[in-house]
């Protein structure tokens, strides 16, 4: 019974040794059955006794994370715990952590240092490459473009560079360059500044850098280009030198002579390989050093982190100076108690403690957690549950029927075998494969669809189910169960709806269902055989004759709006009944008999009528259901009559309209109006009745109403009482007409309206009127039921329990007034004996909906809202309910316009091979994308809010807590919190 209520827990009090504390704590982490409680609440988190050991333990993670940051950015993969930890104590392995964050970072340091050498002496020789070309293009004539460049500046930079090679004086003194490498997104605005300051006396030349340069801290990739400017004067050189400081340029020298640049670029070119040689040596040692720590990683990660959840944990207990041990307090599962003894045995014998750990079991009155043992097929839906509240301790568990009733629900809305299938396999691979597939738990976007594995199956199996219900593979009807009931004129080719004698199948426009009519009627001799007339229904599901019909819609939405109704109801009617559960289980009699009562009265009285009257209405055969004189209801089984008509109530020959000739003529004195065919429109038959009277009978057929409707005129000559009085009348007397289904709208709309009064055209179920008025009263009787008395009882047993609290305090003072002269001790004590009764006093009162002291006001508020929300919650969750049919139109309505208009309309019609493989595919692309993506989230959204709403708020508390016990098993990164 575990999963209907969570499991018993027990308060239990821990003595543990300080020796024996670590080892204890380790032990009950594999155990994962107790949570414990914090003794510590008044003390902050930088009071506790094993703060410092927390901190280094979070130390050390942090250190462990940090490697691993590392080894993830050489692209190695750290692999599961395979191996113990490898040192012996918390200290030693903090230590070493130390010593390896300290050597770890002065080589990252020195290798970043290194790759930011590299890059400034590729930087160098591209800025010398570029400078050596852009000289050796001016001497040989190639004209510059640069911002303060005008025509002929080749040339004057020719003579300027032959000068300053030869030692001109004037020329040396007055020309100078800077050189250096700029991020390329920066240049342009680089080049601006240089002409404004300059006011274009200079000479700008740059070229981009093919390769990207990576920056060695971020990691990112910086475009550059390289430059060299030609100013005059001292004082442009500083300017430019402080433009190229702001906008972060590296400056390099370039030599004055092509066989200096020449030397240069040998000389960076060595440096380069030099430095290659060493950043792949730096390289491989950083490798091989992580390589070595990965095989530690996983281990120390999880060491560290018991280590720390074994020290929060520690820091929960009380300290006891005396005793100089540990006092713990903590809930565990009853069931669970021995194997938490034999681990309090296991942790003291691997201490070595002297000291066994004692246990005791405390009885208290506070709310104990909720637990339930979840399998891998109810833990998705115990945590849909979970994520709405937390079941209250002992109360009963919504998830156990949600199991059910959740796929189910789905199903209905997103129904098609098809679709339900594929949902089914998805869910079937997860559950298969899921060793294989169980990284995904912890990925972000697939995780959920890996935790609810088993539900997606569940929902694909029941969606594939409500599919076979609808009869629609991918919105397409099927005939796997056989072929359509239903024939028409077009099935020329089919023999059994070609058969039928006396008319011609195939010059009918309507269609007509199969049925044994050539059984019933012996056409060849013109007899009956006294056998009934049925219609085949077809196996399972809906018959796929209603596709392409006028009144598909109609059919089909009038079944699933019933049928949501119906469903509907159901459920709220078992969520009452789960309420009394609690109420049987708590043995609270108050809540049994004046709010489960009146609440299951009124949900039956008026929507559990609709049920049956849906429910009558389906089975009812319509065609065989007659108003008598538009008094009675009767029923005429489609037997045939035999010449004398003794086997009345019966129907006449089928197809033959000429009453006259019929029974030896009985029929040809009765008035015009008892005769069902219209001229030239031959039929299946006409309905014989007959009426005993005091004189005799008389035989009465059935009327055409839609020729005659004053025979259907409750209030006309049509009555019992002119029937009795001359049966054969034109303008009155008897009659004897089909009755329709009435609508159960307008019925329900009535009971309320016209109370009492039901006509019997619109009668379902014999003595409807009567029902509906004494339904009426006693939906009326249970508002006032649900809202009145459980307030004033409570009022009742408050004052009793208070008048009896206050009876034993006046007895208990007495007896001290009585003792008052035998001692002091005794008259000091007296006044304290009040004190506690009024301690006692506020401390009690737990009834109603709240905790502490009773008050009426509150309770009769809360009662009221409650009545309130739940009479139009009714109305308005069996409304919602309604959402079944809606989306199950939507969803349908969707794969048949994907279907009709891609493959039908484009594909098949365009009598292309190629044109039908495109529609294929992009109707496949629909139905994955949006059915099966949108849809199916829009369908899961709509039952979560079905039970979570409509389901759950009709007896599901939700305010306990969720049973977190210390276990190694849910550690996450960071450890506990």
């Amino acid at each position: 019974m575990s999963q209907f209520r969570s499991e018993e827990m027990a308060l239990i009090q821990l003595f543990i040794q300080n020796d024996a504390a670590n080892d204890t704590l380790h032990e009950l982490g594999h155990v994962n059955a107790v949570q414990f409680k914090d003794l510590n609440k008044d003390r902050t988190a930088f009071q506790r006794i094993f703060v410092q050991d927390v901190r280094k333990c979070d130390d050390m993670l942090r250190i462990i994370r940090y490697v691993q940051e590392l080894m993830e950015a050489e692209g190695m993969r750290v692999g599961p715990v395979t191996r113990p930890p490898p040192v012996p104590s918390l200290h030693e392995l903090h230590e070493r952590l130390q010593d390896l964050e300290k050597e770890m970072k002065q080589h990252t340091a020195s290798y970043a240092t290194l790759l930011k050498q590299r890059g400034e002496l590729r930087e160098h020789r591209h800025v010398l490459s570029g400078a050596a070309n852009w000289f050796q293009q001016a001497r040989g004539g190639v004209t510059f473009t640069a911002p303060s460049e005008g025509d002929g500046t080749g040339a004057e930079l020719l003579n300027l560079l032959d000068e300053a090679e030869a030692g001109g004086r004037s020329t040396a003194g007055s020309l100078g360059h800077i050189a250096g490498c700029i991020p390329t997104a920066n240049l342009r605005d680089f080049a601006v500044t240089l002409f404004r300051a300059t006011r274009g006396n200079l000479l700008l030349k740059h070229d981009d850098i093919d390769a990207p340069f990576r920056d060695p801290l971020t990691q990112e990739e910086v475009q550059k280009s390289i430059f060299i400017v030609f100013f005059s004067g001292e004082r442009s050189r500083q300017k430019v030198d402080k433009i190229c400081d702001s906008y972060a340029c590296s400056k390099y020298r370039i030599p004055d002579t092509a066989s200096q640049q020449d030397a240069a670029i040998r000389d960076v070119e060595e440096r380069m390989r030099d430095l290659k040689t060493v950043l792949t040596r730096t390289k491989d040692y950083r490798l091989g050093r992580l390589e070595q720590l990965s095989e530690h990683h996983g281990a120390w990660m999880t060491y560290v982190m018991r280590e720390k959840a074994v020290f929060y944990t520690l820091n929960l207990f009380n300290y006891d100076v005396t005793r100089k041990c540990l006092i713990a307090e903590g809930w565990c599962p009853a069931s669970e108690l021995q194997n938490v003894r034999e681990a309090l045995r296991r942790g003291t014998l691997k201490s070595g403690a002297n000291v066994q750990t004692v246990l005791n079991v405390v009885h208290t009155k506070e709310t104990p957690p909720t637990y339930f043992k979840s399998s891998k097929l109810t833990a998705g839906f115990q945590a849909i549950v979970d994520a709405y509240g937390v079941a209250k301790y002992q109360e009963m568990n919504p998830a156990v029927f949600s199991v059910i009733t959740f796929p189910f629900l789905f199903g209905v809305m997103f129904g098609d075998i098809g679709h339900g299938i594929m949902m089914a396999l998805g869910g079937l691979l997860l559950c298969v494969y899921e060793g294989k597939l169980a990284f995904l738990e912890k990925d972000e976007m697939f995780g959920t669809l890996y935790k609810g594995r088993y539900n997606i199956f569940l929902m694909g199996i029941f969606a594939t189910y409500s599919g076979f219900i609808y009869n629609e593979v991918f919105a397409v009807p099927s005939e796997m169960f056989g072929k359509t009931s239903w024939c028409s004129g077009e099935m020329t080719d089919d023999q059994e709806c070609m058969m039928y004698t006396g008319t011609s199948p195939a010059n009918m426009t309507q269609k007509w269902l199969r049925n044994n009519i050539n059984k019933a009627w012996d056409f060849s001799t013109g007899t009956t055989t006294y056998e009934e007339v049925t219609w085949e229904v077809y196996p399972f599901g809906t018959d796929p004759g209603f596709a392409h019909t006028a009144n598909k819609l109609n059919s089909v939405n009038s079944f699933k709006m019933k049928f949501a109704i119906i469903a509907g109801v159901v459920q709220m009617a078992a969520g009452v009944c789960c309420k009394l559960m609690n109420t049987l289980y708590f043995k609270d009699t108050i809540t049994m008999y004046f709010v489960f009562g009146p609440e299951i009265v009124f949900l039956n009285s008026i929507f559990g009528y609709l049920c049956i009257l849906i429910m009558s209405k389906w089975t009812t055969n319509w065609d065989t259901t007659y108003i008598l004189n538009n008094y009675e209801v009767v029923s005429i089984p489609q037997v045939y009559c035999d010449a004398d008509l003794t086997n009345t109530p019966c129907w006449t020959p089928p197809f033959f309209d000429d009453r006259d000739v019929l029974f030896h003529g009985v029929l040809s004195r009765l008035p015009k109006h008892m005769w069902c065919m219209k001229d030239g429109v031959k039929t299946a038959g006409c309905a014989v009745y007959k009426l005993a009277k005091s004189s005799g009978f008389t035989y009465i057929v059935e009327g055409n109403v839609f020729d005659n409707k004053r025979i259907a005129d409750p209030l006309g000559n049509f009555t019992k009482a002119e029937c009795m009085m001359d049966p054969y009348r034109d303008d009155g007397g008897c009659s004897l007409w089909k009755q329709s289904p009435p609508s159960l709208l307008d019925s329900l709309i009535k009971m309320f309206m016209e109370i009492g009064s039901v006509p019997v055209a619109n009668q379902v179920i014999p003595g409807q009127g009567g029902l509906q008025m004494f339904l009426i009263f006693i939906a009326f009787v249970s508002v006032p039921t649900l809202l009145l008395p459980k307030p004033y009882l409570l009022k009742k047993i408050h004052l009793e329990k208070k008048a009896k609290e206050a009876e034993e305090a006046r007895l208990l003072h007495g007896d001290e007034e009585l003792g008052h002269a035998g001692g002091s001790e005794a008259g000091e004590a007296a006044p304290e004996a009040p004190a506690a009764a009024k301690k006692e006093e506020a401390g009690g009162g737990d009834h109603g909906h709240g905790h502490g002291e009773f008050n009426f006001e509150e309770e009769m508020v809360h009662q009221m809202i409650h009545t309130i929300e739940y009479v139009l919650g009714c109305i308005s969750n069996t409304a919602s309910y309604l959402r079944l049919w809606a989306l199950s139109l939507a969803h349908a309505q969707l794969s048949e316009v994907f279907w009709e208009k891609t493959v039908i309309e484009i594909g098949v019609e365009s009598k292309d091979s190629s044109m039908i493989f495109v529609c294929i595919t992009a109707w496949a692309c629909f139905t994955v994308g949006v059915l099966m993506g949108m849809e199916s989230l829009s369908a899961f959204l709509h039952a979560l809010r079905l039970h979570w709403v409509e389901f759950m708020n009709k007896f599901f508390d939700g305010s306990g807590y969720k049973f977190a016990p210390f276990s190694f098993d849910t550690l996450g990164d960071e450890g506990p919190e």
